[in-house]
């Protein structure tokens, strides 16, 4: 997992135990691994668009950052926030104790 992927991850996970947000990072980074090739090429490249983002914007929120992407009028651009949103989703479910 790309730097900037951990950093979008930890932003959309907020605040959670340690340990949890260990179990979501392995769970996200497993399933960034288990894509098609192409596909996850496709992920590092706009992973880098964010990244070359924050950079020349440093005062910009990752997840405004993330709000705007997911506003834009273009499609690839909108899936990138979608895609790891559901990502930490599942993986935070995952993750997490069972209750009985």
């Amino acid at each position: 997992m790309l730097r900037v992927e951990r950093d979008v991850m930890n932003a959309l996970l907020g605040p959670a135990d340690p340990d949890h947000a260990a179990r979501v990072e392995e769970w996200v980074e497993g399933s960034l691994t288990d894509m098609p090739e192409l596909l996850r090429a496709g992920v590092a490249a706009e992973s880098l668009l964010v990244a070359t983002w924050r950079r020349l914007r440093p005062s910009h929120d990752l997840c405004d950052v993330l709000d705007a992407m997911e506003r834009s009028p273009i499609g690839l651009l909108q899936q990138y926030p979608r895609l790891f949103r559901s990502l930490v989703l599942f993986g935070d479910l995952e993750s997490a104790p069972a209750h009985r």
